[in-house]
């Protein structure tokens, strides 16, 4: 009886740590591909500086509510 117990345990356990290690992967997944996309958008503001006033006019009149 006590071994089946620590098979269902086991069981258990390893189920629980599977999933939780999927969505660790998931998530460190969608933070590199986040970065990596925010560093390329910061690549193009700095090389257009025309661009880049136009997106701080921009992001100005947002925090103002316009």
């Amino acid at each position: 009886m006590n071994e089946a117990i620590n098979q269902l345990v086991l069981q258990s356990l390893a189920t629980k740590l599977t999933k939780s290690e999927l969505e660790s992967a998931q998530n460190e997944a969608f933070y590199q591909l986040a970065t990596s996309e925010l560093q390329v958008m910061n690549e193009v503001l700095e090389y257009d500086q025309a661009l880049k006033e136009l997106f701080e006019e921009t992001k100005a009149k947002m925090q103002k509510g316009e």
